[in-house]
C-alpha cells in the first residue's frame, strides 16, 4: 500500500511539470513504472495491456519508427526521433496498469494539472506585465513571448501546445459544469465558470491560429453535450452565437486580425512564390508541397525518423525556398510528417490510433476521449505534434486516462 501511495505521488508529480519543467517529468514517470513492478499490480497485465486496443496501435506506431532506423542515414536525429516517441510504448505498457489501480485518484490528476495550469497564467501574465510596464511593449502580453520558465528550463512551452493543454482542460471542467460534479477541485458553478473564462482567455492570447479554431471545435462539442443533456437546443445555439460574436470581436480588435488575414492571403494565393517573404502559413504551405516531393520519392518504407529534416533541406534548396533553406523545421503536418518518414504502412498505423480512440471513445459513450483524440486530430493538421516530447508525452497520457475507467473520474464514492 505504500509503495503504490508513493507512486501515485510521482504520478501527481509527474502531471505538475507539463507547464514548467519537462524533464523532470522522465525521473518522476521512470520512478512510478520501476515502482510498479513491486506493487503486484503486473498480476492484470493480460487484461488490462495485451487485450488494449490503444496499446497495440500506440506499440506498433513505435514500432515501425524503430525498424525505420535501419535505413535511416542521420542515426543520432533517429535516435532523439524514438527517444521522443518513447511514450507510446513505456505509457502503453504501465499506465493502463497504474490507471485500474483502486487507489488511484483520478480526480486529484484533475486539480494537479488545473492548479498548475492556474500558476502557469499568474506567473506568465505576472511577467508580461511587468515587462509591459518597463518596455511598454504589448506584444509580451501576446503569443510565443507568454509564457513563463522555471530555471530555465528552455524556451517556453510553444502556443499551440499551451493551447493543447488548456482546450483539454476547457473540456474536462466544460463536462464537469455541464454535468454538475461535485468531486474537483471546485464544486461551485460560478468556480468553474471562472476556471473555464480563465483557460478561454489564455488560449486567446496565445495567439495560436490553430487554438483559436480548434477552440471552436472544443466549444460546439461541450455545446451538443449540453443540448442533448438538458434537451435545451435553442438555448445551446444562443450560446454559441454569443461566443462567435465575442471571438470576432476580440480577433478583430487585436493584432489576431492581421494573422488570420495574412493567411487568408497567403492561403488563397495561387502565385504565391517559394523566395516570397513568406509568413507562419505561407511557409507552411511550401513546407507541405516539399513534404509532399519527399513522399512521391519514397512512398512505401519513407525516409526514415532520423532522415525527414534532412531531406526536406534539401527540398527547400531544390524549389528555391530561401526562407527556409537553414531552418530545421518538420513537415508542420502530422500525417504528412508520417507519411515522409514511415511511408504508407506508417501513414495507415497513425490513422488506426485515432481511429481506434474515437472508435472506443463512441461506443463506450466516453466524451473526454472523444475530445482529446479529436481536438489532436485537428491540431496534426497544421503542427507535427508527433514530433515533439510536449506533444507526445500529454496525448499518450491522457488518452489511457480518460480510456482508463471514465465513470471513475466523475464518481466520488470511488475517491
Amino acid at each position: 500500500m505504500q509503495l503504490i501511495a508513493v507512486r501515485n505521488i510521482l504520478v501527481f508529480l509527474f502531471v505538475a511539470c507539463f507547464f514548467f519543467f519537462p524533464r523532470l517529468q522522465t525521473v518522476f514517470i521512470s520512478l512510478a513504472f520501476f515502482i510498479t513492478f513491486f506493487t503486484g499490480e503486473f498480476a492484470g497485465f493480460k487484461k488490462l495491456v495485451i487485450q488494449n486496443p490503444i496499446s497495440w496501435v500506440f506499440i506498433a506506431f513505435f514500432t515501425l519508427g524503430l525498424i525505420s532506423l535501419l535505413w535511416t542515414d542521420n542515426m543520432p536525429a533517429g535516435w532523439k526521433g524514438i527517444e521522443i516517441k518513447f511514450s507510446f510504448i513505456a505509457f502503453s505498457l504501465f499506465l493502463p496498469l497504474i490507471f485500474n489501480s483502486k487507489n488511484f485518484n483520478f480526480s486529484r490528476v484533475i486539480n494537479v494539472l488545473t492548479v498548475s495550469s492556474l500558476v502557469y497564467v499568474v506567473l506568465s501574465f505576472g511577467r508580461a506585465i511587468y515587462i509591459y510596464s518597463q518596455t511598454g511593449n504589448f506584444s509580451g502580453l501576446l503569443g510565443s513571448t507568454l509564457g513563463f520558465r522555471l530555471f530555465q528550463e528552455g524556451p517556453f512551452v510553444h502556443p499551440t501546445y499551451v493551447s493543447f493543454y488548456f482546450l483539454t482542460l476547457i473540456l474536462i471542467w466544460g463536462k464537469n459544469l455541464i454535468e454538475g460534479k461535485k468531486n474537483l477541485f471546485t464544486s461551485s458553478v460560478i468556480g468553474k465558470i471562472v476556471l473555464l473564462l480563465t483557460f478561454f482567455l489564455f488560449v486567446f492570447f496565445s495567439s495560436s491560429k490553430a487554438g483559436l479554431l480548434v477552440m471552436g471545435i472544443v466549444v460546439i462539442m461541450l455545446l451538443a453535450l449540453f443540448a442533448k443533456r438538458e434537451k435545451k437546443i435553442i438555448q445551446a445555439i444562443g450560446f454559441f452565437v454569443f461566443f462567435l460574436i465575442v471571438a470576432v470581436v476580440g480577433i478583430y480588435n487585436t493584432n489576431l486580425k492581421v494573422k488570420f488575414e495574412q493567411a487568408y492571403i497567403e492561403f488563397s494565393d495561387p502565385n504565391l512564390q517559394p523566395d516570397a517573404n513568406l509568413k507562419s502559413t505561407g511557409a507552411r504551405i511550401w513546407i507541405w508541397k516539399a513534404t509532399n516531393e519527399i513522399i512521391k520519392e519514397n512512398p512505401v518504407i519513407g525516409v526514415g525518423l532520423g532522415d525527414t529534416r534532412d531531406e526536406l533541406k534539401i527540398k527547400y534548396k531544390e524549389m528555391g525556398i530561401k526562407s527556409l533553406e537553414d531552418s530545421e523545421l518538420d513537415s508542420h503536418q502530422q500525417f504528412l510528417q508520417t507519411f515522409a518518414t514511415l511511408g504508407i504502412i506508417g501513414l495507415i498505423s497513425l490513422s488506426l490510433i485515432f481511429i481506434i480512440i474515437l472508435v472506443i471513445g463512441w461506443r463506450q459513450k466516453i466524451f473526454l476521449l472523444i475530445g482529446i483524440g479529436l481536438i489532436y486530430l485537428l491540431f496534426g493538421l497544421t503542427e507535427s505534434m508527433l514530433e515533439t516530447q510536449a506533444g507526445v508525452v500529454f496525448f499518450t497520457f491522457f488518452v489511457f486516462f480518460f480510456a482508463a475507467n471514465n465513470n471513475r473520474l466523475n464518481n466520488t464514492s470511488n475517491e
